[in-house]
């Protein structure tokens, strides 16, 4: 069985989220346990969820190249990778800004990961081959 604390961040984690601890529920549920400590920016938290049941292995496969893209801090790049340079920031705040950035690509990086769940688990994606097989094995 995978870990799944009793407590987070200070907060008793329900018996309905540690059953979804490693999906986007137990997520959105960690997020919201992190803004409850006055902090503007969570950790990512693609790298805590396995996928889904039932998807396919090229499927799968998309989905970890998305939870693998991650933000550069030096260069500042806005999603999805173009070139930039951290001297295209508007503000004082580097570090502030950089923050912004990464949690920009958390999010779009995870929102991509869940279409692509909701496409293969859909049965109607013509990529799909027919290979369903259970994630965990692989991760």
């Amino acid at each position: 069985m995978i870990y799944v604390p009793d407590v987070y961040l200070g907060a008793t984690v329900p018996a309905d989220i540690r059953e979804l601890w490693w999906r986007w529920e137990g997520v959105r549920w960690r997020e919201m346990a992190y803004s409850a400590t006055n902090k503007l920016f969570p950790p990512d938290q693609r790298f805590g969820v396995v996928p889904a049941d039932g998807m396919c292995a090229l499927h799968i496969r998309f989905w970890r190249d998305y939870r693998d893209m991650m933000f550069n801090p030096v260069t500042g790049d806005r999603w999805p990778g173009t070139p930039g340079s951290p001297f295209l920031y508007v503000g004082h705040n580097m570090e502030r800004l950089r923050e912004e950035r990464r949690r920009e690509w958390d999010e779009k990086a995870s929102a991509q990961m869940r279409q692509i769940e909701t496409i293969c688990l859909s049965g109607r994606s013509p990529q799909c081959a027919g290979d369903r097989t259970s994630p965990r094995a692989g991760s």
